[in-house]
Protein backbone atom coordinates (compact mmCIF):
# COMPACT_ATOMS: atom_id res chain seq x y z
CA UNK A 1 0.00 0.00 0.00
CA UNK A 2 1.00 3.18 -0.96
CA UNK A 3 1.59 5.98 1.82
CA UNK A 4 0.29 9.51 1.42
CA UNK A 5 3.07 12.19 2.36
CA UNK A 6 1.84 14.63 5.23
CA UNK A 7 1.40 17.69 2.10
CA UNK A 8 -0.37 15.28 0.10
CA UNK A 9 -2.51 14.47 3.13
CA UNK A 10 -4.17 17.88 3.70
CA UNK A 11 -4.60 18.37 0.05
CA UNK A 12 -6.79 15.36 -0.66
CA UNK A 13 -8.63 16.55 2.86
CA UNK A 14 -8.73 20.57 1.81
CA UNK A 15 -9.80 19.07 -1.46
CA UNK A 16 -13.00 16.80 -0.06
CA UNK A 17 -13.44 20.84 1.74
CA UNK A 18 -14.31 22.24 -1.45
CA UNK A 19 -16.28 19.68 -2.94
CA UNK A 20 -18.09 19.73 0.42
CA UNK A 21 -18.91 22.95 -0.03
CA UNK A 22 -19.68 23.68 -3.56
CA UNK A 23 -21.95 20.73 -3.05
CA UNK A 24 -24.03 22.57 -0.23
CA UNK A 25 -23.85 25.22 -2.26
CA UNK A 26 -25.98 23.83 -4.45
CA UNK A 27 -28.54 22.65 -2.46
CA UNK A 28 -31.93 24.69 -3.32
CA UNK A 29 -33.15 27.31 -1.40
CA UNK A 30 -34.70 26.60 1.49
CA UNK A 31 -37.09 29.29 1.71
CA UNK A 32 -38.34 31.96 -1.05
CA UNK A 33 -40.55 34.85 -0.91
CA UNK A 34 -42.87 36.27 -3.20
CA UNK A 35 -45.16 38.72 -3.89
CA UNK A 36 -47.04 40.74 -6.78
CA UNK A 37 -43.95 43.38 -7.40
CA UNK A 38 -40.76 43.19 -6.19
CA UNK A 39 -40.23 44.68 -2.73
CA UNK A 40 -37.22 46.00 -1.30
CA UNK A 41 -34.13 44.24 -2.70
CA UNK A 42 -35.99 42.17 -4.58
CA UNK A 43 -33.78 39.13 -3.35
CA UNK A 44 -36.32 36.92 -2.40
CA UNK A 45 -35.49 36.69 1.51
CA UNK A 46 -38.79 37.67 3.23
CA UNK A 47 -41.50 39.41 2.34
CA UNK A 48 -39.69 42.51 2.66
CA UNK A 49 -37.48 41.84 0.07
CA UNK A 50 -39.67 39.52 -2.15
CA UNK A 51 -39.22 38.72 -5.85
CA UNK A 52 -42.28 39.41 -8.57
CA UNK A 53 -44.55 36.35 -8.56
CA UNK A 54 -43.37 35.68 -11.78
CA UNK A 55 -39.55 34.31 -10.46
CA UNK A 56 -41.89 30.99 -9.65
CA UNK A 57 -43.03 30.70 -13.46
CA UNK A 58 -39.49 30.93 -15.09
CA UNK A 59 -38.14 27.55 -15.69
CA UNK A 60 -34.55 28.85 -14.87
CA UNK A 61 -35.17 29.93 -11.34
CA UNK A 62 -35.88 26.19 -10.41
CA UNK A 63 -32.94 23.80 -9.97
CA UNK A 64 -30.59 22.99 -7.28
CA UNK A 65 -29.08 26.66 -7.10
CA UNK A 66 -28.51 27.93 -3.95
CA UNK A 67 -31.78 30.73 -4.71
CA UNK A 68 -33.14 28.58 -6.89
CA UNK A 69 -36.34 26.52 -6.30
CA UNK A 70 -36.25 22.45 -6.07
CA UNK A 71 -36.88 19.75 -3.82
CA UNK A 72 -37.20 20.52 0.23
CA UNK A 73 -38.23 24.57 -0.92
CA UNK A 74 -41.20 26.47 0.42
CA UNK A 75 -42.39 29.31 -1.81
CA UNK A 76 -44.29 31.96 0.53
CA UNK A 77 -47.12 34.31 -0.68
CA UNK A 78 -47.16 37.75 0.76
CA UNK A 79 -49.73 40.16 0.66
CA UNK A 80 -52.72 40.09 -1.96
CA UNK A 81 -52.28 39.28 -5.46
CA UNK A 82 -54.62 41.29 -7.83
CA UNK A 83 -54.78 39.73 -11.28
CA UNK A 84 -56.59 41.19 -14.38
CA UNK A 85 -59.80 39.34 -15.47
CA UNK A 86 -59.94 36.39 -16.84
CA UNK A 87 -56.08 35.44 -16.71
CA UNK A 88 -55.39 31.80 -16.62
CA UNK A 89 -52.06 29.69 -14.98
CA UNK A 90 -51.02 32.86 -13.04
CA UNK A 91 -48.54 30.48 -10.70
CA UNK A 92 -47.26 27.19 -12.11
CA UNK A 93 -44.85 24.81 -10.53
CA UNK A 94 -41.98 24.29 -13.34
CA UNK A 95 -39.94 21.47 -11.31
CA UNK A 96 -40.47 18.84 -8.81
CA UNK A 97 -39.85 18.06 -5.35
CA UNK A 98 -38.63 14.52 -4.00
CA UNK A 99 -39.53 11.70 -1.57
CA UNK A 100 -39.79 14.00 1.82
CA UNK A 101 -38.92 17.13 0.28
CA UNK A 102 -41.57 18.42 -1.34
CA UNK A 103 -41.97 22.03 -3.21
CA UNK A 104 -44.02 23.66 -1.18
CA UNK A 105 -46.21 27.08 -2.05
CA UNK A 106 -47.35 28.34 1.01
CA UNK A 107 -50.13 31.21 1.29
CA UNK A 108 -48.59 33.47 4.12
CA UNK A 109 -51.19 35.03 6.81
CA UNK A 110 -53.68 36.66 4.72
CA UNK A 111 -52.35 36.21 1.48
CA UNK A 112 -54.97 35.90 -1.18
CA UNK A 113 -55.20 35.55 -5.15
CA UNK A 114 -58.13 37.83 -6.40
CA UNK A 115 -59.64 38.22 -9.79
CA UNK A 116 -62.88 39.71 -11.30
CA UNK A 117 -63.36 36.16 -12.70
CA UNK A 118 -60.48 33.49 -13.60
CA UNK A 119 -60.69 31.53 -17.61
CA UNK A 120 -58.30 28.55 -16.02
CA UNK A 121 -56.21 26.95 -13.57
CA UNK A 122 -54.87 29.79 -10.50
CA UNK A 123 -52.54 27.36 -9.78
CA UNK A 124 -51.59 24.65 -11.75
CA UNK A 125 -48.87 21.61 -10.55
CA UNK A 126 -48.24 20.50 -14.07
CA UNK A 127 -47.09 17.90 -14.85
CA UNK A 128 -44.66 17.58 -11.69
CA UNK A 129 -44.72 15.16 -8.59
CA UNK A 130 -44.20 15.41 -4.94
CA UNK A 131 -45.58 19.13 -4.49
CA UNK A 132 -47.70 20.83 -1.60
CA UNK A 133 -49.75 23.80 -1.86
CA UNK A 134 -50.97 25.16 1.75
CA UNK A 135 -53.53 27.63 2.22
CA UNK A 136 -51.76 28.06 5.70
CA UNK A 137 -53.63 29.81 8.34
CA UNK A 138 -56.17 31.97 6.10
CA UNK A 139 -54.83 31.62 2.68
CA UNK A 140 -57.50 32.08 -0.41
CA UNK A 141 -58.22 32.06 -4.13
CA UNK A 142 -60.87 34.09 -5.08
CA UNK A 143 -63.15 35.61 -7.98
CA UNK A 144 -65.10 38.68 -6.83
CA UNK A 145 -67.32 39.52 -9.61
CA UNK A 146 -68.51 36.30 -11.65
CA UNK A 147 -72.04 34.76 -11.55
CA UNK A 148 -75.82 35.63 -11.97
CA UNK A 149 -76.71 38.73 -10.85
CA UNK A 150 -72.89 39.81 -10.78
CA UNK A 151 -71.01 41.67 -13.60
CA UNK A 152 -69.27 39.05 -15.15
CA UNK A 153 -70.85 35.21 -16.19
CA UNK A 154 -67.47 33.46 -17.60
CA UNK A 155 -68.15 29.34 -17.42
CA UNK A 156 -64.48 28.87 -16.69
CA UNK A 157 -61.68 29.26 -13.66
CA UNK A 158 -59.98 27.00 -11.38
CA UNK A 159 -58.32 27.17 -8.32
CA UNK A 160 -55.85 24.27 -8.26
CA UNK A 161 -54.85 22.17 -11.53
CA UNK A 162 -52.39 19.52 -12.36
CA UNK A 163 -52.10 16.16 -14.06
CA UNK A 164 -54.15 17.23 -17.47
CA UNK A 165 -51.42 16.40 -19.54
CA UNK A 166 -51.91 12.63 -19.21
CA UNK A 167 -48.31 11.72 -17.54
CA UNK A 168 -48.96 9.55 -13.89
CA UNK A 169 -48.06 11.78 -10.98
CA UNK A 170 -47.18 11.18 -7.50
CA UNK A 171 -47.68 12.95 -3.90
CA UNK A 172 -49.32 16.28 -4.86
CA UNK A 173 -50.91 17.84 -1.51
CA UNK A 174 -54.00 20.89 -1.20
CA UNK A 175 -54.65 21.71 1.88
CA UNK A 176 -55.92 24.48 4.00
CA UNK A 177 -57.04 26.18 1.46
CA UNK A 178 -60.05 28.90 1.13
CA UNK A 179 -61.52 28.63 -3.22
CA UNK A 180 -64.31 30.77 -3.55
CA UNK A 181 -67.02 32.59 -5.74
CA UNK A 182 -65.80 30.89 -8.85
CA UNK A 183 -69.12 31.41 -10.09
CA UNK A 184 -72.10 31.99 -7.93
CA UNK A 185 -75.39 30.59 -9.26
CA UNK A 186 -78.51 32.14 -7.99
CA UNK A 187 -81.00 31.40 -10.38
CA UNK A 188 -82.42 28.27 -12.26
CA UNK A 189 -82.48 29.84 -15.83
CA UNK A 190 -78.47 30.52 -15.48
CA UNK A 191 -76.36 28.29 -17.35
CA UNK A 192 -73.63 30.09 -16.55
CA UNK A 193 -70.17 28.75 -14.86
CA UNK A 194 -70.41 24.79 -16.06
CA UNK A 195 -66.41 24.80 -16.40
CA UNK A 196 -65.50 26.21 -12.98
CA UNK A 197 -63.81 24.25 -10.68
CA UNK A 198 -62.29 23.98 -7.01
CA UNK A 199 -59.70 21.51 -6.71
CA UNK A 200 -59.35 19.61 -10.33
CA UNK A 201 -56.36 17.16 -10.30
CA UNK A 202 -55.71 14.27 -12.36
CA UNK A 203 -53.97 10.95 -12.70
CA UNK A 204 -52.59 11.02 -9.53
CA UNK A 205 -51.28 8.79 -6.71
CA UNK A 206 -51.02 9.43 -3.75
CA UNK A 207 -53.11 12.90 -3.46
CA UNK A 208 -54.10 14.13 -0.81
CA UNK A 209 -56.97 17.10 -0.38
CA UNK A 210 -57.58 18.06 3.02
CA UNK A 211 -58.96 20.58 5.15
CA UNK A 212 -60.04 22.45 2.63
CA UNK A 213 -62.96 25.20 2.09
CA UNK A 214 -65.15 25.23 -1.41
CA UNK A 215 -68.20 27.01 -1.71
CA UNK A 216 -69.55 28.65 -5.00
CA UNK A 217 -68.49 26.66 -7.64
CA UNK A 218 -70.10 23.80 -10.01
CA UNK A 219 -67.72 21.17 -9.17
CA UNK A 220 -66.16 21.43 -5.79
CA UNK A 221 -63.36 18.17 -6.50
CA UNK A 222 -62.71 16.26 -9.74
CA UNK A 223 -60.23 13.55 -9.84
CA UNK A 224 -59.72 11.83 -12.96
CA UNK A 225 -57.90 8.85 -14.08
CA UNK A 226 -56.39 7.90 -17.18
CA UNK A 227 -57.16 5.01 -19.19
CA UNK A 228 -54.34 2.71 -19.71
CA UNK A 229 -52.57 3.50 -16.42
CA UNK A 230 -52.93 2.39 -12.58
CA UNK A 231 -52.75 4.39 -9.65
CA UNK A 232 -53.12 4.05 -5.84
CA UNK A 233 -54.34 6.06 -2.88
CA UNK A 234 -56.49 9.28 -2.96
CA UNK A 235 -57.02 10.99 0.40
CA UNK A 236 -59.96 13.63 0.82
CA UNK A 237 -60.46 14.65 3.97
CA UNK A 238 -61.33 17.58 6.44
CA UNK A 239 -62.70 19.04 3.86
CA UNK A 240 -66.01 22.12 3.75
CA UNK A 241 -67.69 22.13 0.79
CA UNK A 242 -71.14 23.73 -0.08
CA UNK A 243 -72.90 25.88 -2.73
CA UNK A 244 -71.57 23.33 -5.96
CA UNK A 245 -73.17 21.21 -7.99
CA UNK A 246 -71.10 18.45 -6.90
CA UNK A 247 -68.83 18.12 -4.27
CA UNK A 248 -66.91 15.22 -4.55
CA UNK A 249 -66.57 13.68 -8.41
CA UNK A 250 -64.18 10.43 -9.27
CA UNK A 251 -64.29 9.25 -12.73
CA UNK A 252 -61.65 8.05 -15.92
CA UNK A 253 -60.94 9.93 -18.80
CA UNK A 254 -63.17 7.74 -21.47
CA UNK A 255 -65.01 5.04 -22.38
CA UNK A 256 -62.17 2.83 -23.72
CA UNK A 257 -59.44 1.04 -22.11
CA UNK A 258 -59.58 0.86 -18.91
CA UNK A 259 -58.17 3.13 -15.40
CA UNK A 260 -56.85 0.81 -12.34
CA UNK A 261 -57.15 2.58 -9.37
CA UNK A 262 -57.53 1.61 -5.63
CA UNK A 263 -57.87 2.99 -2.20
CA UNK A 264 -60.42 5.62 -2.32
CA UNK A 265 -60.61 7.33 0.94
CA UNK A 266 -63.53 10.22 1.43
CA UNK A 267 -63.88 10.94 5.17
CA UNK A 268 -64.70 13.37 7.82
CA UNK A 269 -65.91 15.91 5.22
CA UNK A 270 -68.93 18.55 5.30
CA UNK A 271 -70.89 19.20 2.60
CA UNK A 272 -73.85 21.43 2.18
CA UNK A 273 -76.78 23.01 0.19
CA UNK A 274 -76.59 22.19 -3.51
CA UNK A 275 -80.06 23.79 -4.21
CA UNK A 276 -78.52 26.74 -6.19
CA UNK A 277 -76.79 25.29 -8.49
CA UNK A 278 -80.35 23.88 -9.79
CA UNK A 279 -81.10 24.48 -13.56
CA UNK A 280 -84.18 24.59 -15.43
CA UNK A 281 -82.45 23.76 -18.49
CA UNK A 282 -81.27 20.32 -16.55
CA UNK A 283 -78.00 20.59 -17.11
CA UNK A 284 -76.57 19.58 -13.65
CA UNK A 285 -77.64 16.82 -11.19
CA UNK A 286 -76.28 17.30 -8.13
CA UNK A 287 -75.07 14.52 -5.93
CA UNK A 288 -72.63 15.24 -2.77
CA UNK A 289 -70.01 12.56 -3.78
CA UNK A 290 -70.30 10.35 -7.07
CA UNK A 291 -68.00 7.76 -8.40
CA UNK A 292 -68.07 7.13 -12.51
CA UNK A 293 -66.93 4.82 -14.18
CA UNK A 294 -67.03 5.13 -18.12
CA UNK A 295 -64.84 2.05 -19.68
CA UNK A 296 -66.78 -1.26 -18.81
CA UNK A 297 -62.80 -2.28 -17.98
CA UNK A 298 -61.69 0.41 -15.42
CA UNK A 299 -61.26 -1.21 -12.51
CA UNK A 300 -62.00 0.71 -9.22
CA UNK A 301 -61.59 -0.88 -5.82
CA UNK A 302 -61.69 -0.25 -2.53
CA UNK A 303 -63.36 2.56 -1.88
CA UNK A 304 -64.16 4.08 1.63
CA UNK A 305 -66.59 6.20 1.84
CA UNK A 306 -67.31 7.10 5.86
CA UNK A 307 -67.52 9.92 8.91
CA UNK A 308 -68.94 12.25 6.47
CA UNK A 309 -71.67 14.93 7.25
CA UNK A 310 -73.88 16.19 4.76
CA UNK A 311 -76.91 18.23 5.29
CA UNK A 312 -78.38 20.99 3.37
CA UNK A 313 -81.18 21.47 0.51
CA UNK A 314 -80.46 19.35 -1.70
CA UNK A 315 -82.49 21.20 -4.85
CA UNK A 316 -84.50 19.75 -7.22
CA UNK A 317 -81.91 18.78 -10.19
CA UNK A 318 -80.13 16.45 -8.10
CA UNK A 319 -79.52 12.75 -8.32
CA UNK A 320 -78.33 11.01 -4.34
CA UNK A 321 -76.02 11.68 -1.86
CA UNK A 322 -73.75 9.29 -2.84
CA UNK A 323 -74.66 8.19 -6.60
CA UNK A 324 -72.48 6.03 -8.81
CA UNK A 325 -73.53 4.21 -12.31
CA UNK A 326 -70.66 2.43 -13.71
CA UNK A 327 -70.87 0.86 -17.31
CA UNK A 328 -70.32 -2.32 -16.28
CA UNK A 329 -70.49 -4.36 -12.38
CA UNK A 330 -67.46 -5.56 -12.62
CA UNK A 331 -66.04 -1.90 -13.44
CA UNK A 332 -66.31 -0.78 -9.27
CA UNK A 333 -66.49 -3.39 -6.22
CA UNK A 334 -65.46 -3.12 -2.56
CA UNK A 335 -67.21 -0.25 -1.82
CA UNK A 336 -68.01 0.52 1.87
CA UNK A 337 -69.97 3.34 3.11
CA UNK A 338 -70.40 3.57 6.87
CA UNK A 339 -70.53 6.12 9.71
CA UNK A 340 -72.33 8.91 7.69
CA UNK A 341 -75.21 11.27 8.44
CA UNK A 342 -77.01 12.11 5.47
CA UNK A 343 -79.83 15.04 5.84
CA UNK A 344 -82.18 16.99 3.42
CA UNK A 345 -83.11 19.69 5.16
CA UNK A 346 -85.49 20.81 2.65
CA UNK A 347 -89.41 20.18 2.76
CA UNK A 348 -89.91 20.25 -0.68
CA UNK A 349 -87.09 18.83 -2.06
CA UNK A 350 -86.34 15.08 -2.25
CA UNK A 351 -83.75 12.79 -3.45
CA UNK A 352 -84.44 11.58 -6.98
CA UNK A 353 -82.89 8.72 -6.68
CA UNK A 354 -81.73 8.36 -2.76
CA UNK A 355 -79.40 8.70 0.13
CA UNK A 356 -77.46 5.64 -1.30
CA UNK A 357 -77.72 5.26 -5.06
CA UNK A 358 -75.83 2.26 -6.76
CA UNK A 359 -76.70 1.49 -10.13
CA UNK A 360 -74.83 -1.81 -11.87
CA UNK A 361 -72.37 -1.52 -9.20
CA UNK A 362 -70.05 -4.76 -7.75
CA UNK A 363 -69.64 -5.33 -3.65
CA UNK A 364 -71.08 -2.69 -1.57
CA UNK A 365 -71.23 -2.76 1.90
CA UNK A 366 -73.60 0.08 3.41
CA UNK A 367 -73.42 0.30 7.35
CA UNK A 368 -73.95 2.45 10.33
CA UNK A 369 -75.13 4.87 8.45
CA UNK A 370 -77.89 7.90 9.45
CA UNK A 371 -80.04 9.29 6.81
CA UNK A 372 -82.85 11.61 7.45
CA UNK A 373 -84.90 13.46 4.89
CA UNK A 374 -87.33 16.65 5.85
CA UNK A 375 -89.17 16.64 2.68
CA UNK A 376 -93.44 15.38 2.86
CA UNK A 377 -94.57 17.42 -0.31
CA UNK A 378 -92.61 14.92 -2.88
CA UNK A 379 -91.43 11.19 -3.00
CA UNK A 380 -87.98 10.05 -2.39
CA UNK A 381 -85.75 6.45 -1.58
CA UNK A 382 -83.56 5.72 0.51
CA UNK A 383 -81.50 3.04 -0.85
CA UNK A 384 -82.15 3.08 -4.50
CA UNK A 385 -80.44 -0.38 -5.59
CA UNK A 386 -80.88 -0.95 -9.52
CA UNK A 387 -79.48 -2.00 -12.94
CA UNK A 388 -78.02 -5.50 -12.22
CA UNK A 389 -75.66 -4.27 -8.71
CA UNK A 390 -74.43 -7.38 -6.98
CA UNK A 391 -73.35 -8.17 -3.34
CA UNK A 392 -74.89 -5.94 -1.39
CA UNK A 393 -74.54 -5.84 2.31
CA UNK A 394 -77.19 -3.21 4.17
CA UNK A 395 -77.54 -3.19 8.18
CA UNK A 396 -77.22 -0.82 10.91
CA UNK A 397 -78.54 2.02 9.26
CA UNK A 398 -81.02 4.57 10.21
CA UNK A 399 -83.44 5.60 7.94
CA UNK A 400 -85.91 8.21 8.70
CA UNK A 401 -88.46 9.77 6.67
CA UNK A 402 -88.11 8.51 2.90
CA UNK A 403 -91.51 9.29 1.64
CA UNK A 404 -91.63 7.06 -1.51
CA UNK A 405 -89.36 3.96 -0.56
CA UNK A 406 -86.56 3.28 1.94
CA UNK A 407 -85.69 0.31 0.28
CA UNK A 408 -85.92 -0.01 -3.63
CA UNK A 409 -84.34 -3.04 -5.27
CA UNK A 410 -85.11 -3.77 -9.24
CA UNK A 411 -84.99 -7.39 -10.34
CA UNK A 412 -81.71 -8.63 -11.41
CA UNK A 413 -79.83 -6.94 -8.28
CA UNK A 414 -78.69 -9.42 -5.79
CA UNK A 415 -78.60 -8.86 -1.50
CA UNK A 416 -75.96 -10.31 0.43
CA UNK A 417 -77.47 -9.02 3.64
CA UNK A 418 -80.28 -6.81 4.71
CA UNK A 419 -81.28 -6.82 8.78
CA UNK A 420 -81.01 -4.83 12.01
CA UNK A 421 -82.18 -1.38 10.23
CA UNK A 422 -84.48 1.15 11.44
CA UNK A 423 -86.98 2.79 9.16
CA UNK A 424 -88.74 5.41 10.71
CA UNK A 425 -91.54 7.24 9.12
CA UNK A 426 -91.39 5.26 6.00
CA UNK A 427 -94.36 4.16 3.97
CA UNK A 428 -93.00 1.48 2.16
CA UNK A 429 -90.36 -1.12 0.04
CA UNK A 430 -90.00 -1.90 -2.94
CA UNK A 431 -88.84 -5.39 -4.78
CA UNK A 432 -88.92 -6.78 -8.04
CA UNK A 433 -92.15 -5.02 -9.51
CA UNK A 434 -93.88 -5.57 -5.94
CA UNK A 435 -94.73 -2.42 -3.30
CA UNK A 436 -94.62 -3.29 0.54
CA UNK A 437 -96.67 -0.90 3.02
CA UNK A 438 -95.63 -2.56 6.59
CA UNK A 439 -92.85 -4.05 7.51
CA UNK A 440 -94.37 -7.24 8.01
CA UNK A 441 -95.45 -7.71 4.30
CA UNK A 442 -91.61 -7.05 3.68
CA UNK A 443 -89.74 -9.33 5.68
CA UNK A 444 -92.24 -12.23 4.51
CA UNK A 445 -92.29 -10.80 0.74
CA UNK A 446 -87.94 -10.21 0.64
CA UNK A 447 -86.79 -12.02 3.54
CA UNK A 448 -84.89 -9.45 4.42
CA UNK A 449 -85.05 -6.79 7.73
CA UNK A 450 -85.90 -9.65 10.41
CA UNK A 451 -84.58 -8.33 12.60
CA UNK A 452 -84.86 -4.49 11.86
CA UNK A 453 -87.93 -2.12 13.02
CA UNK A 454 -89.93 1.33 12.37
CA UNK A 455 -90.08 2.70 15.92
CA UNK A 456 -88.97 6.38 16.33
CA UNK A 457 -85.10 6.20 16.96
CA UNK A 458 -85.73 9.39 19.05
CA UNK A 459 -82.79 11.40 17.34
CA UNK A 460 -81.32 14.08 18.82
CA UNK A 461 -80.85 17.95 17.05
CA UNK A 462 -77.44 16.71 16.35
CA UNK A 463 -78.53 12.79 15.39
CA UNK A 464 -76.72 11.21 17.90
CA UNK A 465 -79.37 8.83 19.88
CA UNK A 466 -81.35 10.12 23.01
CA UNK A 467 -81.66 8.06 25.92
CA UNK A 468 -84.46 4.84 25.57
CA UNK A 469 -83.70 5.21 21.53
CA UNK A 470 -84.92 1.43 20.03
CA UNK A 471 -81.38 2.08 18.31
CA UNK A 472 -79.41 1.43 21.41
CA UNK A 473 -77.88 -1.99 21.00
CA UNK A 474 -79.81 -3.60 18.18
CA UNK A 475 -77.73 -3.38 16.18
CA UNK A 476 -75.18 -6.46 14.61
CA UNK A 477 -71.75 -6.45 15.53
CA UNK A 478 -69.44 -6.08 12.65
CA UNK A 479 -65.74 -6.03 14.10
CA UNK A 480 -65.28 -9.26 12.16
CA UNK A 481 -65.36 -6.68 8.70
CA UNK A 482 -61.98 -6.06 10.14
CA UNK A 483 -62.52 -2.16 9.06
CA UNK A 484 -60.82 -0.10 12.10
CA UNK A 485 -62.19 3.28 11.44
CA UNK A 486 -65.70 1.07 11.52
CA UNK A 487 -64.86 -0.21 15.02
CA UNK A 488 -65.33 3.48 16.21
CA UNK A 489 -68.72 5.02 15.38
CA UNK A 490 -68.51 8.79 13.80
CA UNK A 491 -67.73 10.92 17.05
CA UNK A 492 -64.62 8.23 17.48
CA UNK A 493 -66.46 6.53 19.98
CA UNK A 494 -65.21 3.18 20.06
CA UNK A 495 -68.22 0.10 19.48
CA UNK A 496 -68.09 -2.91 22.01
CA UNK A 497 -66.14 -5.85 20.62
CA UNK A 498 -66.63 -9.19 20.19
CA UNK A 499 -70.08 -10.57 20.19
CA UNK A 500 -72.20 -7.24 22.04
CA UNK A 501 -74.19 -5.80 19.63
CA UNK A 502 -73.82 -2.39 18.12
CA UNK A 503 -76.33 0.58 18.10
CA UNK A 504 -77.80 1.37 14.85
CA UNK A 505 -77.04 4.83 12.79
CA UNK A 506 -73.64 6.64 12.89
CA UNK A 507 -73.41 7.70 16.43
CA UNK A 508 -72.99 5.11 19.26
CA UNK A 509 -75.23 6.23 22.46
CA UNK A 510 -73.42 7.34 25.21
CA UNK A 511 -74.89 8.45 28.52
CA UNK A 512 -72.34 10.24 29.90
CA UNK A 513 -71.18 12.60 27.53
CA UNK A 514 -68.37 11.22 24.90
CA UNK A 515 -64.47 10.36 25.69
CA UNK A 516 -61.82 12.40 23.71
CA UNK A 517 -62.05 10.73 19.94
CA UNK A 518 -58.66 8.85 19.00
CA UNK A 519 -56.77 9.89 15.96
CA UNK A 520 -55.07 8.83 13.39
CA UNK A 521 -57.90 6.06 11.98
CA UNK A 522 -58.20 4.85 8.74
CA UNK A 523 -60.00 2.37 6.91
CA UNK A 524 -58.09 -1.26 6.25
CA UNK A 525 -58.45 -1.72 2.67
CA UNK A 526 -59.89 -5.18 2.34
Amino acid sequence: MRLLSKASFFAMILAGLVIGCGMASASSASNVYIAQTATGSANGSSCANAYAYTFFNTSGNWGSGANQIGPGTTVHLCGTFTAAAGTSEYLVFQGSGTSGNPVTLLFGSGAVLTATYWSGAVIDFGNHSYATVDGGTNGIIQATSNGTNLANQQNNGVCVAGGHSGALHTNLTVQNLTCSNLYVDASPSDNGGEDTYGLDIWNTSNLVIQNNTLHDMKWAIRNSYQTGSTYSNLTVTGNNIYNMDHGWFGGDSNANGSAVMSNFMIYNNTVGSMVNWDNAADNNHHDWFHLNANSVTTRFTNFYLYDNYGSGDIGVYNTGGFFTYPNAVASESGIYIFNNVFVNTSTSHCWNNGFVSLYQAGAATVVNNTFVSNASSCKDNGLDYNAGSTGLTFENNIMQNSTNADIYLVSGTSVSAMDYNNYYLSPSWYKGGSWYTTLASWRSGSGYDIHSGTANPLLSGTYTLQAGSPAIGAGLNLTSLGIQALDYDKAGIQRPAGSTPWDMGAYQYQSGGPPAPPTGLTATPQ
